[in-house]
């Protein structure tokens, strides 16, 4: 097996790792091009058990993150938690209505092969599959969606209303037949 001096990878490992450069796209949405003006404190917080079918069942983690207060797009909270190694579940609260909002296209994200913790650096963002700021209301979802690696790449969404909009991908395809052992 070929090993990369620097850091012990294989060719076909360092092949399927995935960087910050392999996300960058040129006519990828910036957070600029999404600006909230509001940051506004909600008073007591609630959450809407009945907004969504993962609320209920997540409902410790949405409130403790709803807790927390806005972290995206003004009057918004995203919260993530694990499910599984490397494997990423979120959702956006509305902390106005406290209605939770999930993204239609995938339920989950990993990241088993993903070292791009500097794509999109300028971030409030705490998880390594989620960009966001308070003062965009652009959310970027990084990784493979739901353990699909064929279609790993960054997902971008804006938040209107009550749902979560796809608005741009960026996908990374990458042929490491090559680099095979």
């Amino acid at each position: 097996m070929a090993f990369h001096q620097k850091d012990g990878l294989t060719a076909y490992e360092e092949c399927r790792t995935v960087t910050a450069t392999d996300l960058f796209d040129r006519k990828a949405p910036a957070f600029a091009d999404y600006p909230t003006t509001t940051r506004e404190v909600i008073s007591n917080p609630k959450l809407d058990l009945t907004s969504n079918a993962i609320a209920r069942t997540y409902r410790t983690r949405l409130r403790q993150e709803v807790a927390d207060g806005p972290n995206y797009a003004g009057h918004y909270t995203v919260a993530f938690w694990g499910c599984g190694t490397s494997c990423t579940m979120f959702a956006v609260v509305n902390l106005k209505t406290g209605k939770v909002i999930t993204a239609s296209e995938f339920t989950t994200v990993t990241g088993e092969h993903l070292n791009a913790d500097d794509f999109l650096p300028q971030t409030e963002s705490d998880g390594w599959a989620l960009r966001h700021r308070r003062d965009s209301a652009l959310l970027v979802v990084v990784g493979a969606p739901d353990e699909d690696e064929s279609r790993t790449g960054a997902f971008y969404y804006v938040v209107q209303g009550e749902r979560l909009r796809l608005i741009h991908t960026t996908h990374v395809s990458k042929d490491c037949e090559n680099a095979k052992p």
